[in-house]
């Protein structure tokens, strides 16, 4: 007699065997023996229409491994909350269906109007469903994705081809790279197979870059007893993001960069003050990184696999956990990043229960030995340090990231709709964002080979691990405030740095004397200024100092100040001069007055006659002294 048995097909198409009726063995372990007893084949379509719901068609084969058991019910487990339209049929007909929705997934049962029962029977038939969670069109991308095939003993064959209008443009991005790409019909087709969808998913982009605009608040308070200059942090320009500002409000005292290239507006607060900022701009994204022939100082590179706080590299636990992950063999440094971030996705697991309330921050060995009570922090730290412990410079980006669906890609920081994942520095290409955590979340999208343009940075925390802090979290005590806005938009945007500058100088200069001349550069445009040389030029004085400096970078509402050293190439020279003062291709003039201090001008004049009356005096007072000596020694 044969036994029924529950085909259960888990987390995207694995195949787990369960008994109703029990055995000699534990209900998981006999599960874990009885996989065998069944083989499936696969071939899915993704088609995704020009609204972006996809319709997924799986034709499945079911074939009966023994002559003792039978399968009578098949469940799968969908990466995907928005399910609708289900349909499974086999040759005699339709089949019962049912879906419950858990977690982030949907569980999808299947009641077979036949018994898949004998040796070598197979039974062929159909799902399908449609899907808002595939394709998704953000501002001026389409991105589709499907999920990766989990492992599966007897999974004899896996292929899948998703169909993409036309209309949606040439891709800019498709990972892994597809068997064949094709178009017919007006429609873009690409095709996968088993091996490449074990690794990952399917992740495709189409269009080169994303447009935002935002509007950011920022809440300062003193609580000194003395008045105090702190900084907010701005989003910043990074390998894969340009932004502009329009407007802070209240102007800042300076905007300057720091090492991570985190854009800090300074304030200086009095004993008590209360101030809010606004800080209005756009923001663009792009899928390739602006840098060519990226390089990483050996100081930078020491400081970003350092230990820090949350980021333990050191830890004996860290370090056994990353000789586990590479094994005995040697291994690349592409070959290292890969592994540990495989580990982090598949290691820890999300819990969604801890954004109900504050959320504490774990760090990365709390996290390894919690793995079942992860967030992005969790997902973001551990990566950091195990990459760190393998020499590998890592960091944490946070900021907004835009989802339509935060079951499937959630949001972990604040209520601001912030979220955090790292990026590694590639010798080749520099830095790197990878996203762990929805990876995970969205089991098995690729967010490795190339990260989507949805992840808008606000703050690069690489020099320390909790500094600085993004928009969103500059509150007073507690106010639970909205103060992050980030809209898409179709608006593109010229970024342009505007330089002014200003020459101080104490005029007339005088011939032979040495003089100072101060520079104040100010960028009053909407988007940074690069780093560019500073130089001065003149026909007649002499610039001491006039080699190796540099300005820059220098973002929109920042300042910096310069002094050179100048001098006459005598001492009896009068003229007027006008001083080139060169900022990179930009050029600024100062006309100055240089003269003699021989000319008899009322400077001039005053200096001499001070000078004839100083050595009179002393001329006197020697006199006194000397005819003193004199008559003392004559009267003794």
């Amino acid at each position: 007699m044969f036994k029924k048995l529950l085909l259960h097909i888990s987390v995207f198409f694995l195949l787990v065997v369960t008994f109703p009726f029990g055995g000699p063995l534990s209900p998981s372990a006999l599960a874990e023996e009885k996989q065998a007893e069944f083989s499936t084949t696969y071939d899915v379509l993704y088609d995704v229409a020009e609204d972006g719901i996809t319709t997924v068609t799986e034709k499945i084969t079911l074939k009966n491994l023994t002559s003792e058991y039978f399968a009578k019910e098949f469940k799968l487990t969908i990466g995907a909350t928005q399910i609708s339209d289900i349909l499974a049929s086999d040759p005699s007909g339709s089949l019962d269906v049912q879906s419950e929705q858990k977690d982030s997934a949907t569980i999808i049962s299947v009641k077979f109007n036949q018994q898949v029962a004998g040796l070598g029977k197979a039974l062929p038939w159909s799902l399908q469903f449609k899907s808002k969670d595939f394709a998704e069109k953000t501002g001026k991308v389409w991105e589709v994705r499907a999920p990766k095939v989990s492992s599966s003993v007897n999974l004899e064959g896996y292929n899948l081809t998703i169909s993409v209008p036309a209309s949606f443009g040439e891709p800019t991005l498709i990972s892994p790279t597809p068997k064949t790409q094709t178009v017919s019909q007006g429609k873009l087709f690409l095709t996968f197979d088993k091996e490449q969808l074990k690794e990952s998913g399917v992740s495709a982009s189409f269009g080169n870059y994303q447009l935002f605009d935002f509007d950011l608040k920022y809440h300062l308070k003193n609580d000194n007893l003395i008045t105090i200059l702190t900084n907010i942090a701005l989003p910043p320009d990074t390998f894969y993001q340009d932004v502009v500002f329009y407007l802070i409000e209240p102007k800042p005292i300076n905007v300057t960069a720091d090492d991570d290239g985190n854009y800090l507006a300074w304030y200086r607060l009095n004993r008590g003050q209360k101030t809010d900022i606004r800080v209005l701009g756009s923001a663009k994204l792009y899928t390739k990184p602006k840098v060519k022939n990226p390089a990483l100082s050996a100081d930078l590179r020491k400081k970003y696999t350092s230990s820090q706080k949350y980021w333990e590299k050191d830890n004996p636990q860290i370090v056994s956990q990353l000789s586990q992950i590479l094994g005995p063999e040697p291994k690349t440094k592409e070959e290292t990043v890969k592994l540990i971030y495989r580990f982090v996705v598949n290691n820890l697991k999300y819990d969604q229960a801890r954004l109900k309330g504050n959320i504490e921050r774990y760090g990365a060995v709390t996290a390894l030995n919690n793995a079942e009570g992860a967030v992005c922090m969790e997902f973001t730290d551990l990566f950091i340090a195990l990459a760190r412990a393998a020499e590998i410079p890592a960091r944490e980006l946070d900021g907004y990231a835009h989802t339509a669906n935060p079951k499937l890609r959630p949001l972990s920081l604040t209520k601001d709709i912030l979220h955090a994942w790292p990026e590694y520095w590639d010798e080749k290409l520099g830095w790197v964002m990878v996203d762990p955590t929805w990876e995970n979340t969205t089991g098995g999208v690729d967010y490795f080979s190339k990260l989507d343009l949805n992840h808008f940075v606000f703050a690069i925390k690489g020099m320390s691990s909790t500094q600085p802090v993004p928009a969103g979290s500059y509150k007073f005590d507690g106010e639970d405030s909205q103060d992050v806005s980030v809209q898409l938009t179709e608006q593109d945007f010229l970024g342009k740095p505007q330089l002014t500058l200003t020459a101080e100088v104490r005029e007339p200069i005088l011939a032979g004397l040495p003089a100072k001349i101060l520079v104040k550069i100010s960028n009053v445009g909407n988007s940074i200024l690069p780093q560019s040389s500073i130089k001065l030029q003149s026909n007649k004085l002499i610039i001491l100092d006039n080699e190796g400096k540099r300005v820059g970078p220098l973002p929109a509402f920042g300042s910096a100040d310069f002094e050179f050293n100048i001098r006459t190439k005598s001492f009896f020279e009068s003229f007027d001069e006008q001083i080139n003062i060169l900022v990179g291709p930009q050029k600024f003039t100062k006309d100055v007055k240089v003269a003699s201090i021989f000319v008899l001008g009322n400077i001039p004049l005053l200096l001499i006659g001070s000078l004839f009356l100083m050595m009179a005096i002393y001329g006197v007072v020697l006199g006194i002294l000397i005819y003193r000596k004199r008559f003392l020694k004559h009267d003794s």
